[in-house]
């Protein structure tokens, strides 16, 4: 009679289901992007997220890990409950304005907290059923879900401004700094060893005393937990955090960096001596801007090389490790999460170029085979899932929602500020694209950007009541002079803050309910653009990686380090390519294409290459 029933309701079930996540990707962010295919990767991505929600009549709704079997005799199930899956699913929930879903994760792993503050790590669907929390060794095996509970409530809190939600659960956060507070080593670093396990779980990167992610995750709870106690009216509270936060930021840099290797350590070993091996791991502290910014500089450019980043990834490690094996689940595989990572912690340091190749390997994924799922971890090696992974990973998923959101567009709302911060890093061949159902508070925004070879346009639509402010800051190239801003026709104020790879202006400005129209007028604009793909299924990486950019002070010469196969030729897309004058290492073609054939070498091997361009001079 079941299956009957199911087949009888097949054709409703269907209608239902595409109705609700019709009226999903309707309600949550949506974009209007010139490329087709990450277009088609975010909306599904959306959809695949939110399929994570489910409800345990025994337990209670929450986020799972992904679905797929366990196998025989295999541990554990991906459709249990996960702390750390679902605190970085969050960010990515609340990104597209679903915080109802976020907190509805957030809420249910903290009803198995530990009574010592610690955060549960898994739990199955039959833990209702059996004494899962207290005669298995599995619930509270993880180090970082405590930190990334605080960092996830903060997040939360900030963006959607529940602050009641907040109040409800200042126990439990203040029980998981605690906890957190007792795993600290005699540097005051929360440790792993003892503790339970930071990302890595097994494999020959282990043992160490301190995961540079475990640590780093642990200093950045403070800000947070100190941002949640000033929300809460908690004055005193804040203060010692902060104070707190602001001792053992430059302790952790000092810690951890590494210049031998010119890049942050993975972990620091029992004797307190640094494991000095590179690894992605470390641009998780990158993602909350919590790394110094030339060390992260550094780290980034050893990162985006071809022995760590793969067309369809990061590796977790080097394939020049000692210890790198391309099946290692934790010493040498490509997980998307990991790419995500990357990508959000490569835009926050204005590194366009990886976190864009990142982003976009992430996205083919949910395109490549099975429609709209994004597999859990892939071979370090070959393009290809092991056989072992979960086909649709929830944070694989949310790992093509946070770097498109939160990395190439700097979307951030605040609600304590009224504000919406829009700070776009898009490729620089992107003339348009557009942001509707930005929510912040009773108001909601769309924003719709054009560009011209000598002007940028924002056109911005407000509904809603209440004060809401627009922190717009776009990335320009550091030769590019911007000449005024007008905004409903009138000269606004604004500013230009340089970095070593870019610069910004910013502007604030006030949103009336209705229309607003911002112009920026430039000369000089440039840009380069660097569009990857996916390879043949069980192929080698053979893609274009662009390791460093750098220009000369009076901005006549851009110099890129570029590294591709030998004897291989490759294009980049050129934004105003009447200003190069000449180029050492590559050549312009009559398209207007940036073209690079690489040095010979044996086949299939990586070479570099160094492209020069010149230019007039402003």
């Amino acid at each position: 009679m079941a299956c009957k029933h199911l087949f009888d309701s097949a054709a409703a079930a269907i209608h239902e289901s595409a109705e609700y996540y019709r009226a999903y990707l309707d309600k949550t962010v949506q974009l209007e992007l010139p490329d087709p295919v990450l277009q088609q990767a975010y909306d599904w991505a959306r959809i695949s997220t939110i399929q994570g929600v489910v409800n345990n009549p025994y337990l209670g709704t929450g986020l799972v890990a992904g679905y797929r079997t366990s196998g025989v005799g295999q541990r554990p199930g991906f459709a249990w409950f996960f702390g750390r899956d679902s605190f970085w699913t969050s960010f990515a929930l609340n990104s597209e304005g679903d915080y109802a879903a976020a907190r509805t994760a957030i809420d249910f792993i903290t009803k198995y907290q530990r009574a010592d503050g610690k955060i549960p790590h898994e739990i199955s669907q039959s833990a209702g059923l059996v004494p899962w929390f207290k005669d298995y060794p599995y619930p509270y095996v993880s180090a970082d879900a405590t930190p990334l509970f605080i960092l996830a409530m903060n997040d939360y809190a900030v963006q959607s401004g529940d602050l009641t939600f907040v109040k409800d659960k200042w126990d439990n956060l203040w029980r998981a700094y605690q906890f957190m507070r007792s795993t600290y080593d005699e540097q005051g670093f929360a440790k792993n060893i003892g503790v339970g396990h930071g990302w890595v779980e097994g494999g020959p990167l282990l043992p160490v005393k301190n995961e540079y992610y475990q640590a780093g995750l642990a200093v950045q709870a403070l800000d947070a937990l100190s941002n949640l106690a000033r929300l809460t009216g908690k004055e005193d509270v804040s203060k010692q955090l902060r104070d707190e936060f602001d001792q053992k930021k430059p302790a952790l840099e000092q810690a951890f960096w590494s210049p031998d290797i010119k890049s942050y350590a993975f972990a620091l070993k029992q004797d307190n001596q640094r494991y000095d091996e590179a690894t992605v791991l470390t641009t998780v502290p990158m993602w909350f801007g919590l790394a110094e910014p030339e060390h992260a500089e550094q780290t980034i450019t050893t990162l985006a090389g071809e022995d760590h980043q793969t067309d369809w990834g990061m590796r977790i490690i080097s394939n020049r490790s000692k210890v790198y094996d391309g099946s290692g689940y934790h010493y040498g595989s490509v997980w998307p999460l990991f790419t995500g990572w990357a990508s959000v912690g490569e835009y926050r340091y204005h590194r366009e170029f990886p976190a864009y190749t990142n982003l976009r390997s992430n996205a083919l994924l949910g395109l490549d085979g099975s429609l709209g799922h994004f597999s859990e971890v892939l071979s370090g090696d070959y393009y290809e899932s092991f056989s072992t992974s979960s086909p649709h990973q929830i944070w694989s998923a949310a790992m093509v929602i946070s770097p498109i959101l939160r990395g190439m567009f700097g979307l951030q709302t605040d609600a304590e500020k009224h504000e919406i911060t829009l700070a776009p890093h898009v490729p620089a061949d992107w003339t348009s694209f557009a942001i509707h159902h930005v929510r912040l508070a009773d108001t909601s925004a769309d924003l719709k950007y054009s560009k011209t070879a000598d002007s940028i346009t924002l056109d911005i639509t407000r509904n809603g009541s209440g004060d809401c402010w627009l922190q717009f800051s776009p990335a320009f190239s550091l030769r590019t002079h911007v000449l005024g801003v007008q905004v409903n026709g009138k000269p606004a104020a604004f500013k230009m803050q340089a970095n070593s790879n870019d610069q910004h202006l910013n502007l604030r400005l006030p949103l009336s309910a209705g229309s607003t129209r911002l112009v920026i007028r430039m000369r000089d604009d440039f840009g380069l653009s660097l569009t990857n793909q996916l390879p043949d299924l069980g192929s080698a990486s053979r893609g274009l990686r662009v390791t460093n950019e750098s220009w000369d002070a009076a901005r006549t010469q851009l110099t890129l380090d570029a590294s591709g196969l030998a004897g291989a030729r490759y294009e980049m897309g050129i934004w105003n390519a009447s200003q190069i004058s000449s180029v050492d290492g590559a050549s312009v073609s009559k398209s207007g294409k940036l073209e690079i054939t690489m040095p010979p070498g044996p086949a299939d091997s990586y070479v570099q290459q160094q492209i020069v361009l010149h230019f007039a001079r402003p």
